[in-house]
């Protein structure tokens, strides 16, 4: 901020029911404050919270436009904040390991709006066409390059994620439907505080049934999106390792068996032969899709 630039000022700066006024910034003031003079009141002088001053003045007719625009996505998309497919779509745009680049707005203003700002690296990335989503009924760019769009647009690139990472996602599915199952039976259990006021709480099981049955519902949600194939794939592999489990299971008792009968030596051999002891050998059970989903 430099002396004598005019700015666009707002008691409340998010709030586009309150008016904009234009004022001269004079100096800085303690506290995060600064002396600015009011140019519409008779040359009032006031110390008031630098964040108040939004926009310079010579952009602010753009940046209202702006906003107009962002009232406009939001009131289209917020009836999506706490649902089931909010869950869904914030763990697939919120996970870096999936996609970079993409966020959700958060605060009330910008409620589930989809918001990137770099959309040709993203679309790059996801094999999108860039025009397609510029055309999506609302979606607009903002003044300093950030493409804004719907609900209903981020719905769109959060299945596309889904479908590029199919696997991935399932396998986060996949852990957290077992913590889930681990929490009905044995509740929750987690700390607050710093240092030595650090407490352990336990919530009991019962107390967590509607956040799980919302949670179960986004991840039968992910698993649609994932598609039939990728579920397909590891019905597969789960049925394979299944088998081998089986197989080695088998074999262990045919070891056993060969030194209960004085064949040590065939024994060891077989034992090298199969590797890794089958009694040490982890196989996570696929959890069946939930009701409700």
């Amino acid at each position: 901020m430099s002396e004598g630039h005019v700015w666009a000022y707002r008691v409340r700066a998010k709030d586009p029911e309150c008016p904009v006024e234009r004022v001269e910034y004079l100096r800085p003031a303690p506290k995060g404050r600064c002396l600015v003079r009011f140019l519409d009141r008779d040359g009032l002088e006031e110390c008031v919270p630098r964040r108040r001053l939004v926009v310079l003045w010579e952009e602010h007719e753009a940046w209202l436009q702006d906003e107009l625009r962002m009232a406009a996505v939001v009131e289209v998309s917020a009836h999506a904040d706490g649902s089931p497919q909010y869950d869904a779509v914030s763990s697939l745009l919120g996970d870096p390991s999936l996609l970079e680049g993409v966020q959700l707005g958060y605060a009330r203003s910008e409620l589930c709006t989809l918001q990137i700002p770099d959309l040709q690296s993203v679309c790059a990335v996801l094999g999108m066409d860039e025009e397609d989503l510029r055309r999506e009924p609302l979606a607009f760019t903002t003044k300093d390059g950030l493409f804004v769009g719907p609900w209903s647009l981020a719905v769109k690139v959060a299945m596309r994620v889904a479908e590029l990472n199919g696997e991935a996602v399932m396998q986060k599915v996949l852990a957290k439907e077992e913590k889930i199952e681990l929490e009905s039976v044995h509740g929750w259990t987690y700390t607050s505080g710093r240092g030595q006021t650090r407490e352990e709480h336990w919530v009991p099981p019962h107390r967590l049934t509607d956040f799980h049955a919302r949670q179960l519902m986004s991840l039968n949600i992910l698993r649609e999106w994932c598609g039939k194939e990728v579920i397909e794939r590891l019905d597969e592999l789960e049925a394979l390792r299944e088998e081998v489990r089986r197989l080695g299971m088998l074999v262990e008792r045919a070891i056993a068996e060969l030194r209960r009968c004085g064949q040590g030596a065939i024994a060891a051999t077989m034992e090298s032969d199969l590797g890794v002891p089958v009694s040490t050998l982890v196989f996570r059970k696929r959890r069946k899709k939930r009701p409700g989903g």
